[in-house]
């Protein structure tokens, strides 16, 4: 799965994709974070399609809550998205179709599981920029009782890991090259079997990843070193 991400900070979104510029609530890179309902100080980077066809970034609750919930919260986890399921589920299918978009990330983290203990990786483009993971972000609006409340929420595409890296975990989700991505960013696009195939497995070339200290499985940890590669556990 994807739950712990890095994202970079809004200047270097704006210069790598050309959106957002101007925005006037920039943010700053955060190096460790965990999915979370509720708390706007783990939102995470998000770019979307507008109605005039351009593009524009905001920052995103990393808990997708569906836009018929009854409530302001899910009891059940909805950070990811499996790809198997991606087009059926209740939660995502709507979304699949029609609310797509790319999850700004330097890279993500999964931990590989040994009888001596979980060990953390990280995971980043082999160029070292910026990756567009693939997404999907929901518009909940509230009733009076909530008071009209509107959160906007999104969730990352999670499928197979590619063989390079199954040895260590077996999903991760999908890093889109150029083209793709704005063809998953294209709003007439709406056949899930077309969307589908979009969805292709990372390239065994295009992603790097090495061991890290494993401070980074405190998600209150936020420093810089967090990605520095290690050889033992830390």
């Amino acid at each position: 799965m994807c739950g712990r991400i890095y994202t970079p900070d809004s200047a270097a979104i704006e210069r790598e994709w050309q959106v957002g510029r101007g925005n006037s609530n920039p943010f700053t890179a955060r190096y460790n974070v965990a999915p979370q309902q509720g708390n706007a100080n783990n939102y995470i980077p998000v770019v979307r399609a507008t109605e005039d066809g351009g593009f524009e970034l905001l920052r995103a609750q990393w808990w997708l809550l569906p836009f018929w919930s009854k409530e302001p919260r899910v009891k059940y986890s909805t950070f990811n998205a499996r790809v198997e399921t991606v087009a059926s589920a209740a939660s995502f299918r709507e979304p699949f179709r029609k609310r797509r978009c790319l999850i700004p990330a330097m890279g993500w983290y999964e931990w590989q599981e040994l009888p001596s203990g979980n060990l953390p990786w990280f995971l980043h483009g082999a160029q070292g920029k910026i990756l567009a993971l693939a997404g999907l972000w929901e518009r909940w609006q509230g009733k009076q009782a909530h008071g009209g409340e509107i959160i906007e929420s999104c969730t990352i595409i999670v499928g197979p890991a590619n063989d390079r890296f199954k040895p260590i975990h077996d999903r991760m989700p999908y890093a889109l090259d150029e083209a793709r991505a704005h063809q998953w960013l294209d709003g007439g696009l709406t056949d899930a079997a077309k969307v589908m195939k979009i969805l292709r497995p990372n390239p065994d070339d295009a992603i790097d990843f090495h061991r890290v200290s494993t401070r980074v499985s405190n998600a209150r940890n936020q420093a810089a070193d967090l990605i520095d590669p290690v050889e033992t556990a830390a």
